[in-house]
């Protein structure tokens, strides 16, 4: 076949295929416009309207938890500017020598090793009443005289811990008893008592391998007996309130609040939603790691916010919970901010449980350190916030 054949051939389809794609957009445009849209509108639907408000904070209140810190390697009797710190000590028989519940007691002392003890600390030992196990709650407030336990070589309740002194005697009717009878074993309180002048006494804990704690036994028949410390910790009781919001560790404190999700409409997409605390200068106690690498320890504080399981307080469950976002915040800062966006999505859909937010210390019941902040019943300049941004349902037409 000749090229003027193939040019000839080549025209008459590039008219027959043109001819054919008019009549293809022409049957196109004359369909009436549906609910998909037409070219100005692919989607047929106006966006809903987008708005930025705060919504109320409420019922803020701080709960505590009596929880000591047991995990430290140190015990600490004595007050700082805000707490006073106090030892509990639990000794343990579960190593007694066979026949020592059949032998007399003559003597019996809590070996503590006070070599970095400074100076001379006056303290008294109390009975607490119960066993402590570490993770236990405790509540000291005021101990009765009749759970003092004396000083058998002075005869007085009063004692001072001293470098040169690692021995503090008890009572061999109250070792007698221990050693004899498991149901009267109770933890001892060791209490600083001169709280007119703020100073600290750290002996080791249990945890050390050199060191630790002990009750030391001498019978009459001349043998001897040790009985390790099982359980100790360091219990940190605040000397002042404030009626601010504190989150604290060492006296574990968390701060509880509850957001008005009932004034935004149940179908509201959720584009932001931050929870703006302010707070009081130079409240801030402790350190933290950076999310640097390496990680650089700095003047701060690491806090979770949650969703509690429980909105109440006095149920285990309140201490577990959906887990929102954790913040630094560090000792220079005038504000911390939980992003919640998601949180709030979820409670409107009825996915998450409208139980309330929380914020605690990241790893609890691990050192000493607390911050406080501002709460509802500051100026409005300082109360937290929270600012919602939502928008609308789209509208289809």
């Amino acid at each position: 076949m000749n090229s003027v054949h193939l040019r000839a051939r080549a025209a008459v389809f590039f008219a027959l295929f043109t001819a054919a794609a008019w009549l293809a957009l022409l049957s196109c445009s004359s369909d009436p416009t549906n609910t998909l849209g037409s070219d100005s509108d692919l989607l047929g639907s106006e966006p809903g309207t987008v708005s930025q408000q705060p919504i109320d904070v409420f019922a803020d209140t701080v709960y505590a938890f009596n929880t000591p810190i047991a995990v430290d390697t140190d015990l600490e009797v004595g007050d700082d500017s805000l707490y006073t710190h106090t030892i509990i000590l639990q000794p343990g028989f579960g190593d007694l020598n066979s026949g020592d519940q059949n032998r007399t007691v003559r003597h019996a002392a809590v070996h503590l090793f006070t070599g970095n003890v400074e100076g001379s600390f006056p303290v008294r030992f109390y009975k607490l009443g119960h066993t402590y196990n570490e993770g236990d709650t405790i509540s000291l407030g005021s101990l009765p005289d009749s759970t003092l336990i004396l000083d058998p070589d002075s005869l007085t309740v009063e004692r001072r811990l001293e470098k040169a002194k690692p021995l503090y005697g008890i009572p061999a009717s109250l070792a007698q008893d221990w050693i004899r009878k498991p149901e009267t074993r109770q933890a001892i309180a060791i209490v600083y008592t001169d709280h007119s002048n703020r100073r600290i006494a750290t002996v080791p804990a249990r945890e050390v391998t050199d060191g630790h704690p002990y009750l030391q036994v001498e019978y009459t028949d001349n043998s001897t007996g040790t009985y390790n410390i099982i359980d100790d910790a360091t219990l940190y009781t605040p000397r002042f309130s404030t009626p601010n919001l504190i989150v604290s560790d060492g006296y574990a404190r968390r701060v509880f609040l509850k957001v008005a999700t009932d004034s935004l409409a149940k179908d509201s997409a959720v584009h932001t939603a931050r929870l703006r605390l302010h707070v009081v200068p130079e409240s801030l106690i402790g350190t933290a790691l950076t999310d640097d690498t390496p990680p650089v320890r700095v003047d701060g504080i690491r806090l979770i916010l949650y969703i509690p399981d429980s909105p109440d307080p006095a149920n285990p469950a309140f201490k577990t919970g959906q887990r929102i976002i954790e913040v630094l915040l560090r000792a220079e800062q005038d504000t911390v901010q939980f992003s919640m966006t998601n949180a709030i999505f979820l409670v409107l859909q009825g996915s998450l449980k409208n139980n309330g937010f929380a914020i605690r210390v990241r790893d609890e019941n691990t050192e000493l350190r607390q911050v406080e902040f501002y709460g509802t019943g500051a100026p409005d300049s300082l109360r937290p916030t929270c600012s919602v941004t939502t928008s609308t349902p789209a509208d289809f037409h």
